[in-house]
Order: C-alpha cells, then structure tokens, then sequence
C-alpha cells in the first residue's frame, strides 16, 4: 500500500493563503524558493491531488508527476491532468498504479479531509502568524516529528519537518516455550 502524504506550506499559525489579498504567489504572504525546490524533488514523479482552486493558482499539470484534480464541477477538464469528484474516488484510482507514495498538496478542504487518513507530513513551517482564511488542519496529535532542519530565506524564518503518523501497533503476547 502507497504512503498517503500531505506536503504544504504554512505558517505557525496554520495559514495556508489568503484568498482575499494579492500576495507574493496567489495569496501565500512569503517567498521561499528552496520551499518550492524541495516541493518539486519530494513530488517527483508521483501522483499529486489537488483540488480545483489550487489547481487554478497554477493552471497546468505539476512537472514531472501526475496531477490529479479533485472537484465537485462535473464539467470540468484541465488538459494533461486526471480530474476526479471526490477525494476517495482519486485515491482509489491511483492506488491501482502507485506502490510508493500518493502527495496531497491543497487546498485547505482537500487537506482538512485527507489528514484523517494521511500516514505522513511533508511541512514547511515559517515562523510568525500570518493573516489569511485558508488554513491547514490541526496536526499537534498527528506523529511523531523524524526530520526537521531549521532554515533562512528571503527574511522569512522557516523550518522542513517531516511528521509520521502514530501507529498503535499491538504487540502480540509472548510465545511460551
């Protein structure tokens, strides 16, 4: 079974974008290209869902990957991109060909609904609280955090952090001999 993971960027205070303002990149208040070099090298050559209005801050299929859309439209099409209607629909679909890893990269609805079933986080944390009304779920009780490297770009304090789910695993009683 692939890892079903969730790759963003936000800020401490979970802010994905603000839809209502102009931003640096479509409503995100910061710019970090190495954030967006690493999105590019962890994706690559994976499946990536994203609901519509993600897909339309960029409005072509993701490089060298998959891009799947998720949308309640039943019309819509995006060119050289596989559209679904429902996150479980997508999922399913691309379960039949991807063994390794499945990413979900946005927006907040698609995150708020695949983080019960993630097995892992892919985050760029920026630190200070950002003003917006797009924002990524709460994750404090998701797992245990395995890799975290503390950056600076641009003037914005970041950090790369991995998170693994927590599994319960059950350890069964010891054999008597």
């Amino acid at each position: 079974m692939p890892l079903i993971s969730l790759i963003a960027a936000i800020s401490e205070n979970r802010i994905l974008a603000d839809s209502t303002k102009e931003h640096i990149h479509v409503g995100i208040p910061w710019n970090i290209p190495s954030d967006e070099l690493r999105f590019q090298e962890i994706i690559y050559r994976h499946p990536v869902i994203v609901g519509r209005k993600t897909y339309a801050t960029f409005n072509k299929p993701i490089a060298n990957c998959t891009t799947i859309i998720v949308t309640r439209d039943p019309n819509f099409q995006a060119f050289g991109c596989l559209v679904f209607h429902s996150l479980q629909e997508a999922i399913t679909w691309v379960k039949m060909s991807e063994t390794e890893e499945i990413f979900i990269a946005g927006g907040g609805e698609i995150y708020t609904e695949a983080i019960k079933i993630a097995n892992k986080l892919y985050l760029t944390i920026v630190e200070g609280n950002f003003e917006g009304d797009i924002y990524f779920p709460e994750f404090a009780n998701f797992g245990e955090i395995t890799k975290e490297e503390k950056l600076q770009e641009n003037g914005f304090n970041f950090k790369f952090v991995e998170i693994e789910r927590c599994v319960n695993e059950i350890t069964p009683p010891p054999t008597i001999r």
